[in-house]
């Protein structure tokens, strides 16, 4: 019993601590150039929801999309997901900013995402039983214009995915 409680200690302390905000601006991105920063030099930020807007230009017509997502962990590793979503056909239907981008390639229309945080909140807490991280991102997509919003309604009644970790039998 004294053994499982230092384990269950060990691991709260470590979940803790990597809720913590970082001290200086140097440790939030690690970029080698902080121009190509995916995130304003800001890419380390941790259990944030983000907006990522897409601009593409026709014929002189230049459309905006907007794409509301969510991260628990670096903003940096997402962004490293998203990008495998651009490049590899297979996984172009795992989000909707990645069909949107699949499609604008299809067509071979240029594009540009540029990505900005939009709130931080805490992720899945098994004492409280709620996951804030999961619903500040509903709030977000409940507040913004439908209009050019590329998440779909469906989102808003999904169950959080960050609980799953503390179901013993995925330990």
């Amino acid at each position: 019993m004294e053994n499982m409680r230092a384990i269950i200690s060990k691991d709260n302390k470590k979940a803790l601590s990597n809720n913590s905000t970082h001290g200086s601006n140097d440790s939030l991105c690690n970029c080698r150039s902080k121009g190509t920063c995916p995130l304003d030099n800001k890419c380390l930020t941790s259990s944030l929801i983000y907006n990522a807007q897409v601009t593409s230009s026709t014929n002189n017509i230049t459309t905006t999309k907007n794409y509301i997502g969510l991260t628990k962990g670096t903003f940096k590793q997402r962004y490293t997901q998203h990008k495998t979503t651009f490049k590899h056909r297979k996984y172009s239907s795992s989000t909707e900013l990645s069909k949107h981008v699949r499609h604008l390639k299809d067509n071979t229309i240029n594009f540009n995402i540029k990505s900005s945080i939009i709130a931080r909140a805490s992720p899945y807490n098994n004492s409280s039983k709620r996951c804030d991280l999961c619903l500040t991102e509903k709030l977000m997509i409940i507040k913004h214009s439908n209009c050019n919003l590329l998440n779909k309604r469906s989102k808003l009644i999904s169950k959080c995915r960050h609980e799953n970790k503390f179901y013993l039998r995925n330990n």
